[in-house]
C-alpha cells in the first residue's frame, strides 16, 4: 500500500510536467464605431415614447385610494431595424462603400441635352404667352357675349312694346271706323258770305 502512495504523486507530477501549455489565438481586436445620430434612423428606428397626463382619480381596485394628478410615460413602439430602402448609409469601421442610386444622381449633360432643354423652355414660354393671350381673348369674348345678351333682351322688350303699340293702333282704327259708320255723313254747311257775288 505504501508503494501505491509513493507512485500516485509521481504519476500526477509526471502528468503535469509532460503537458505543453495551450495558447489560445484571438483574432485582432477591431474597435467599434458609433453611428452618427443623423444616420441612426436609416439603420434602426428608436423607440417612441408618449407622455399621458392624468388628473386626480380614484383607484379602480381600491375605492379608498385616490391618486394625485401625475404623468405616465409609455413606450408606444420599441426599437426595431429599418428594413425600408433609404439613401445609402456609410457605416464607419471599414472601407467606405456607397451604393449610388441612379435615380438620385445627376446625369452628365451633353450639348444636345442642353439644346433640347433650351428648346423645351422656349416652347413652355411660348405656351404661357399664348395662354395669356387666350385668356385676354376669352375675357373680351365674355364681355361681348354679355353685351350681346343685353342687346337681345332689349330687342325682345322693344318687339313686345311695338306689338302692343300695333295692337293699340289697330284698336283705335277699328274704333274710328265704327264711329264713322255709325254717324251719318253730313256735309259741313258753308256760310253764306255777303259780298261781291250776291245778285
Amino acid at each position: 500500500m505504501k508503494r501505491i502512495l509513493i507512485f500516485i504523486p509521481l504519476i500526477l507530477l509526471s502528468a503535469c510536467a509532460s503537458k505543453k501549455p495551450v495558447i489560445v489565438q484571438m483574432p485582432p481586436a477591431v474597435s467599434g464605431t458609433t453611428l452618427d445620430t443623423a444616420d441612426m434612423e436609416f439603420v434602426r428606428y428608436g423607440e417612441n415614447l408618449k407622455a399621458y397626463s392624468f388628473g386626480r382619480y380614484v383607484d379602480p381596485n381600491d375605492g379608498l385610494v385616490m391618486h394625485e394628478a401625475h404623468t405616465v410615460y409609455r413606450v408606444e413602439t420599441t426599437a426595431k431595424w429599418n428594413l425600408h430602402p433609404n439613401m445609402p448609409v456609410n457605416v464607419p469601421g471599414g472601407p467606405v462603400l456607397g451604393i449610388i442610386d441612379p435615380a438620385h444622381k445627376d446625369s452628365p449633360l451633353t450639348p444636345e441635352v442642353v439644346a433640347e432643354v433650351d428648346r423645351q423652355k422656349a416652347a413652355t414660354m411660348a405656351l404661357m404667352v399664348q395662354g395669356q393671350r387666350m385668356n385676354r381673348a376669352l375675357n373680351q369674348l365674355s364681355k361681348t357675349l354679355s353685351a350681346t345678351a343685353q342687346v337681345a333682351q332689349e330687342n325682345v322688350q322693344l318687339k313686345s312694346e311695338v306689338s302692343t303699340t300695333v295692337k293699340r293702333l289697330d284698336a283705335l282704327e277699328e274704333d274710328f271706323r265704327k264711329a264713322q259708320t255709325e254717324a251719318p255723313f253730313t256735309a259741313p254747311a258753308t256760310p253764306s258770305v255777303k259780298g261781291t257775288n250776291d245778285w
